[in-house]
């Protein structure tokens, strides 16, 4: 039984598991999300659904045209 339990802690451990640091990417994202957020004086934690889809696509949007 525990041999299994094992298994599965492993398989969360993977590269692409859920345990997995974060790469160099994901900080940059993290780092521009935030800065985002502080553009449009959206707190994120206290907005509610729309300002949240606001701001998740303005991110993306920028973050990945800076990265092309």
């Amino acid at each position: 039984m525990q041999k299994h339990e094992y298994l599965e802690l492993d398989a969360l451990a993977a590269p692409n598991g859920y345990v997995a640091p974060p790469t160099q990417e994901d900080l940059a994202y993290v780092v521009h999300f935030r800065k985002t957020c502080q553009r449009y004086q959206i707190d994120f934690a206290k907005a509610d659904q729309d300002e949240r889809n606001f701001v998740i696509h303005m991110a993306e949007k920028t973050f990945f045209r800076k990265r092309a």
